[in-house]
């Protein structure tokens, strides 16, 4: 606000703009997640700089060595290129070999060496082990294994939290003394509890007509009363969500005497088998092929307009057939049931869609182009990519990444913090400044390489270029531009090496770190695959005629963390 106001006082508009700045710290502030992950980041700083500062006497101790060695190198290889190119000062050496431990374009940066004698190999290969393989890893190690402590301290200290707080909110609400004299909640308190904790934001919301269901699921021997153990598993009942969903199909329902009939009881018989499942991925089987032949063709511009209509036409008839299976299934499974699986929604979806559009091909006064019909029956294709679940190694994959992403939201997030700020600041630095035709930037490897769509010329590209950045895009290029059109000479050096330390090397590996471990904590525990329960003491008495309750697990955060940084047992 200061400098703002001092601008306008001094007569010229400001170039600083600190609002998108607020807008991350906003961000980071009011996300509780992000928060805890930029907590832990702040947290690990100390013990990374210690092993950073080796990984950078390291480079400057290679460039100094690399520098003096190659000072009087002053001649051309057998390429026609400089032998000490890059090494022609000590400031420039210790660049170059930053620039080889980022891995970054390597081995260009030892070519006009080691191509006049193979001895420099040696130099570098001794470089990369010790920089690279040893203290670029060890960066990694250290700045995950820092990081853990502090989230597993967090974690430990919250599931203790949460555990004197049960046991407070216990003995508050314990009204009712069992036979053996255990302390017990009775269902009237228990009602009382659930209308306060609605008025909690917080607190997921429990209906009506779902105090039966957490009653009795949380009741696990049936006594009409909630023990100390049992109120312990309430944080973790609450993650659930009840429905009742219908037993019979509405054919069952509406017209009995069809469902009575043979046919139909031969139709429920196909949907409860597995024969469903593998007529499904056969037919999608099939029609992968056909359209990889077609798209084969059409490549290669072998396909003629009939040839384009005869597929057409196969497409029709695998739509009709899709369409055959679905309704088998509706006609036996009642749809609220069939509702309830993502991979029956994705699937009735497409299904219909395409059918859909089948039958809009067919009618002669309505024109559906055959690329649009071809796309769409791309579509299609992804649903047998979902029938890998019917795989148990490929299922637990899914489902181990599928639990883990809630837990992953406070690092995706300061991980986007990191670059929304970075990208910021590249705007206000270098927007409008990077362009082809840019005078500045003649006769730079930048153009030469036609980067300059990777520009600070807007927030989108300017973050996608630090994207590139992150995956060991055109690192000397980017830099190069940036020194070339700024008017602070060494803001391009700043820039990018600062966000290479701060955006990858700690952020970036932090979100590999986490990555990793959270899905190893699921895959070798098999958390995923086990049976849930709670879920299955549902007492389905309580549904009705003709109903029964299906329990639907909301987030796994919790399970997440505790396979991660909780031994047994914490």
């Amino acid at each position: 606000v200061i400098a703002f106001a001092t601008c306008l006082v001094a007569g010229f508009a400001p170039e600083f703009r600190l609002a998108p700045y607020l807008r991350v710290a906003l961000l980071v502030a009011n996300v509780p997640e992000i928060y805890g992950a930029a907590e832990a980041v702040v947290v690990m700083l100390p013990k990374f700089f210690d092993v950073t500062s080796l990984l950078a006497l390291t480079v400057v101790l290679f460039g100094w060595f690399a520098a003096i060695t190659l000072d009087d190198y002053e001649f051309e290889n057998r390429e026609g290129v400089q032998v000490n190119q890059g090494f022609q000062s000590l400031g420039e050496a210790i660049y170059t070999m930053f620039f080889v431990a980022t891995t970054a374009d390597f081995p260009d940066q030892m070519l006009p060496s080691f191509t006049y004698d193979r001895a420099f190999g040696v130099f570098f290969a001794v470089f990369i082990i010790i920089a690279v393989f040893l203290f670029v890893e060890l960066i990694l190690a250290v700045v995950y294994n820092e990081y853990s402590d502090h989230v597993k301290g967090k974690i430990s200290e919250t599931f203790t939290n949460r555990a004197k707080g049960l046991k407070a909110a216990f003995e508050l609400l314990s009204d009712h003394v069992a036979d053996d004299g255990e302390h017990q909640i009775s269902r009237e308190s228990f009602e009382k509890l659930v209308a306060e904790t609605n008025k909690v934001e917080k607190v997921p919301r429990v209906v009506a007509d779902e105090v039966d269901f957490f009653f009795s699921i949380m009741d696990d021997d049936s006594s009409g009363a909630i023990s100390k153990k049992e109120f312990y598993d309430v944080c973790n009942i609450l993650q659930y969500s009840f429905k009742k969903v219908r037993t019979t199909s509405w054919v069952e329902r509406t017209f009995p005497h069809l469902a009575a009939q043979d046919d139909f009881q031969a139709v429920r018989r196909f949907v409860h088998s597995p024969l469903l499942d593998a007529v499904t991925t056969g037919l999608l089987v099939v029609n992968a092929v056909v359209v990889l032949i077609e798209s084969y063709l059409d490549l290669t511009d072998t396909l003629s307009s009939g040839g384009e209509e005869a597929f057409a036409a196969v497409e029709v008839l695998f739509s009709i057939g899709y369409m055959a299976l679905l309704s088998a299934q509706l006609l036996v499974v009642p749809f609220d049931e069939f509702w309830l699986s993502l991979r029956n929604r994705f699937d009735f979806v497409v299904t219909v869609l395409l059918f859909a559009t089948a039958i809009v091909w067919v009618w002669p006064t309505v024109h559906v182009s055959r690329d649009t019909l071809h796309r769409l029956t791309i579509l299609r294709l992804l649903r047998l990519v979902s029938k890998l679940e019917l795989l148990p190694r490929y299922r637990i994959i899914g489902e181990c990444v599928v639990n883990m992403l809630p837990a992953s939201v406070g690092i995706i997030g300061i991980l986007y913090c990191a670059g929304a700020a970075w990208a910021t600041l590249g705007v206000q630095l270098y927007g409008g400044l990077i362009y082809d035709g840019n005078e500045a930037l003649e006769d730079t490897d930048y153009l030469d390489a036609k980067y300059d769509v990777l520009n600070c010329n807007d927030y989108a590209m300017s973050f996608i270029s630090l994207f590139a950045f992150v995956t060991a895009g055109p690192f000397h290029e980017m830099i190069e531009a940036a020194e070339a059109v700024t008017s602070f000479p060494g803001s391009g050096y700043v820039y990018y090496i600062s966000f290479y330390v701060v955006g990858i090397l700690i952020v970036f590996n932090v979100f590999i770190a986490f990555v990793i471990d959270a899905f190893l904590s699921q895959y070798e525990n098999d958390r995923v695959s086990a049976v849930d329960e709670n879920a299955e003491s549902l007492d389905q008495t309580m549904a009705g005629e003709g109903f029964r309750i299906v329990a639907q697990r909301g987030s796994t955060k919790d399970d997440v963390f505790r396979a991660m940084f909780l031994e047994d047992d914490d």
